[in-house]
């Protein structure tokens, strides 16, 4: 049976260790720091060529940790599952994975690739739906356990400009539940993270920026967000939006009529969006013989 607890740096046990995908930069990174400032050993995951063994290392001088890292194309065929294989055969006893790895984009539909929407469902819901089943098993034999799903905000309300990401975060929301339940009263919590807007890459902040006082009043910093889902996740909420001001627009979400919804989401990330390279009513070309 699951136990609630105000203070996750004191619940973990000594010696636990959790897998952090995405941990090279962004939330990922700040999840893994402030993982490692509470004495957790760490698996982190990120892309090739992501620099994430510097990240490690300096983790692991700086908090007295051990932690390996994987370097890992999650959405390549078979990758997560030797990824998995390889975590497994460590023979660490694992107490918590956060499913953080993520991609989307911000333009319209008919401005965006094939490949840009294969990779947003490749990674973050396949990958997510490997990660957990493969590592369920192990979680499952510890004392106490805990799986972090990152979604979003834009899990909550359909997005105009970010057509394919918000649907792929609602299906880690609603994955993310649907195991909560089945997993009540076994040793394993699940819990789903629904942030806004984070300040990480330059992109983003130039993003936040571009919206002025609104941007800053909703959107967080990487750490604030990491320290608000790992203080969600011991007290075991089933969804944790950091910030005051975002759980009350997440409120407000559920009751309002859903032309107001497109209006301003679509206002809103229309204003940053990719510019259409060509006329939506514009007749479509002929078929090459």
């Amino acid at each position: 049976m699951r136990v609630q607890y105000g203070n996750w740096r004191s619940h973990l046990p000594k010696g636990a260790h959790a897998v952090v995908t995405g941990a090279s930069q962004g939330l990922g990174r700040a999840f893994a720091e402030e993982l490692a400032r509470g004495g957790v050993n760490l698996h982190l995951v990120a892309l090739p060529d992501a620099d994430l063994e510097r990240v490690g290392q300096a983790l692991q001088a700086l908090y007295d940790v051990s932690g390996e890292t994987h370097a890992c194309d999650m959405t390549a065929e078979g990758a997560v599952e030797a990824l998995c294989e390889t975590i497994l055969s460590r023979g660490h006893d694992l107490a918590m994975l956060i499913n953080n790895a993520g991609v989307g984009y911000n333009s319209t539909f008919v401005d965006s690739t094939v490949r840009q929407n294969e990779t947003c469902i490749l990674l973050n819901n396949l990958a997510t739906v490997k990660m957990t089943r493969l590592l369920l098993p192990a979680l499952l034999e510890a004392d106490q356990a805990h799986i972090l799903n990152v979604a979003s905000m834009a899990a909550m309300f359909p997005m105009p400009y970010m057509p394919v990401y918000a649907p792929s975060k609602s299906f880690v929301l609603s994955f993310s539940q649907s195991l909560r339940q089945e997993l009540r009263g076994t040793s394993v919590g699940v819990s789903a993270l629904c942030p806004n807007g984070i300040r990480t890459s330059a992109d983003a902040r130039e993003k936040i920026a571009s919206h002025g006082k609104v941007g800053d009043l909703f959107c967080l910093d990487a750490d604030e967000v990491a320290q608000a889902g790992l203080r969600g996740l011991v007290r075991d909420r089933a969804v944790i939006v950091p910030g005051a001001l975002n759980r009350a627009i997440a409120s407000v979400s559920r009751i309002a009529p859903r032309w107001l919804v497109y209006s301003v989401v679509g206002a809103f990330w229309g204003k940053t969006a990719k510019k259409p390279t060509r006329s939506l009513t514009a007749p479509a070309p002929s078929p090459v013989q």
